[in-house]
């Protein structure tokens, strides 16, 4: 995200050779893939190569291996029919920032605006110029830059929209005024200037903004505004108070980003549950219990705002703070997450930092403090961080009930019982409007399988549009093929979580489609509930196979377990399943196992 350059463990080297650095560029934007030598020579020279252009690749590409130090040919190998760069997301600035980037989404979804913004702000950090600036523009880097300057603005986008929430909304409106003179057609600009405005007590110069706007619309390009800056045109011509709600900013508690040098801080809360006192309470002792405690359950299910939660109620009982380590689902085997963990736990201790397989441990010893392990996969990834000292506690969050982790107090939790996500609904949208609608309230509850994160982007809407009623969002949801559709507000989706976990159990099938299977036959009977027996006749298994399937989507976060050996997948899952193609990996993973499905 500027000029090429590389690291060689002190500095930062640029690369002196033009054609090198195009080779390189070309390399980096397939990292991990084969690259053929007709694609590089096209790269390298257009239409008119030289005779000799095969050679000339092979020239360039030893003496790049020699940059780089790579002599051996370890990273940049030779793979019929041309080269293949071995280089890992992480490594590269654009797979780096990418990483920020869901984090930042992630945390705002989960309603931490503050860690947002400094999520954001990291990836900004990492941009050192025009992108690919010293790389010749052929068909592929000019591609490739204009993805990039999207996605540069799209981030900033973002950030200033995590920073109303914030209600920094004065500190924002000079550099809104500069974006949206540089940018004078992007709506979602000319959206958070109307609010930062509109916020300022400046109501005639926010809609003004919108009459800027439009008529720069109508008369470049014949369109009328989004519906979105239509309507929130009209709620500033109303004065509607809830556009001027934004979030308070509570003490914070330290965060540490696993995936990038840098810490942040997020809000602490208190998060404020629903019917969650019973699971709260088994957490909080037995952590007291100086047992690890792990928080599993549905995807959507609220295992974070769980753990944060206890978080808060424990805050006096450690007093040297509460870590919280986004452990992310892409590293299952562990230790390249748990080292670069350990290092952000030191800098935000002021602990020099240590080197890679230093456990946990020994930055805890003579603390008390409190590490939230969030996201993780599984054990594999624990252990690698290895155990915390007496008098710190260790609260994991996971789909997967970690099992194999021996001693630790499990709190499971899934779906929330009717009146408590009417309660939910009713703390969002006000007490008024839920009762005035029992009936359509009830519907929204059982068409948002009573999940918290459904539950929330749904009353989100419904706040962004006090005109609509609970019934006519609820009809919204009627249609299955549509419901993952309508379940989006801002950075809120249901649909990305859902399809998460399902890539997270394709990736450990590990040769095993059963569990896979039996998800997409349940996700077209619509059954609701299922009992083992049952499951054992529907799939065609026995019921030792069946039972073990079914516990693969437990741990999976995509069903849940009922007493009396029974089991339910959440309707928002079956709907992403059924949307899946045939052609997808999904299918290929599930037709490792024949039978009914099949």
């Amino acid at each position: 995200m500027g000029p090429v350059e590389f690291h060689d463990g002190v500095t930062w080297c640029g690369i002196g050779s033009a054609k090198q650095r195009a080779l390189l560029a070309t390399l980096l934007l397939n990292a991990d893939q084969v690259v053929s030598l007709e694609q590089l020579i096209a790269e390298l020279w257009d239409d008119d190569p030289p005779t000799s252009a095969s050679g000339l690749v092979a020239g360039y590409a030893w003496r790049l291996r020699r940059t780089l130090n790579d002599r051996n040919g370890a990273i940049l190998t030779t793979r019929s029919p041309g080269y293949r760069l071995l280089a890992a997301p992480e490594t590269i600035d654009i797979g780096e920032c990418e990483a920020l980037i869901r984090r930042a989404h992630a945390d705002l979804a989960a309603g931490r605006p503050e860690a947002a913004v400094h999520g954001f702000d990291a990836a900004l950090a990492l941009w050192r110029g025009a992108p690919l600036a010293d790389v010749r523009p052929t068909p592929l880097v000019m591609t490739e830059v204009a993805r990039l300057e999207e996605t540069h603005i799209a981030t900033i986008e973002a950030r200033i929209g995590a920073e109303l929430e914030l209600g920094r909304h004065g500190m924002l409106l000079p550099e809104l005024k500069v974006l949206v003179s540089q940018h004078p057609l992007r709506e979602r600009l000319h959206a958070n200037l109307m609010t930062a405005l509109y916020r300022d007590g400046q109501q005639a110069v926010a809609l003004g903004a919108y009459r800027d706007l439009r008529r720069l619309l109508v008369d470049e390009l014949g369109i009328e505004p989004s519906e979105l800056l239509r309507d929130l045109e009209q709620r500033i011509l109303r004065n509607d108070p809830l556009l001027r709600l934004y979030r308070s900013a509570p003490r914070p508690v330290v965060r540490a980003a696993a995936s990038s040098p840098a810490t942040s801080r997020i809000a602490a809360g208190p998060v404020v549950l629903h019917g969650r006192r019973t699971a709260l309470d088994r957490l909080i002792s037995g952590v007291r219990t100086g047992r690890t405690c792990v928080v599993q359950g549905l995807v959507g299910a609220g295992k974070t705002a769980l753990a944060l939660r206890a978080a808060h109620e424990l805050a006096e009982e450690y007093p040297d703070g509460t870590v919280f380590v986004p452990m992310g689902a892409a590293h299952a085997d562990g230790s390249p997450e748990a080292a670069r963990a350990v290092r952000a736990v030191a800098r935000e201790l002021g602990l020099p930092l240590p080197a890679d397989g230093r456990p946990l441990s020994s930055l805890l010893n003579g603390r008390r403090v409190l590490v939230i392990l969030d996201d993780v996969v599984n054990a594999a990834q624990v252990r690698a961080l290895a155990s915390v000292p007496p008098g710190n506690a260790l609260i994991i969050t996971s789909r997967s009930g970690m099992t194999t982790l021996d001693g630790a107090v499990r709190v499971p939790v899934g779906a929330l019982g009717t009146d408590d996500a009417l309660d939910m609904l009713r703390y969002h949208l006000g007490t008024e409007r839920v009762d005035a609608e029992p009936e359509a309230a009830l519907t929204l509850v059982q068409r948002c399988d009573a999940m918290p994160l459904a539950l929330r982007i749904a009353s989100a809407r419904l706040v962004n549009r006090p005109d609509w009623s609970l019934a006519a969002f609820a009809t919204r949801l009627a249609d299955r093929a549509c419901r993952l559709d309508a379940l989006v507000c801002a950075s809120m989706t249901m649909r990305e979580p859902v399809a998460a976990a399902v890539r997270a159990l394709v990736r450990d099938l590990d040769g095993d489609g059963e569990a896979l299977r039996i998800l997409r036959l349940l996700s077209r009977l619509h059954l609701g509930t299922v009992s083992v027996s049952n499951l054992a006749e529907l799939s065609g298994q026995s019921t030792a196979v069946a039972e073990v399937a079914a516990e693969r989507l437990v741990d999976a976060g995509l069903a849940e377990a009922l007493p009396g050996d029974s089991y339910r997948i959440p309707e928002l899952v079956c709907v992403h399943v059924r949307e899946l193609r045939p052609t997808t990996e999904y299918d290929r993973a599930a037709a490792m196992t024949v039978g009914p499905c099949a």
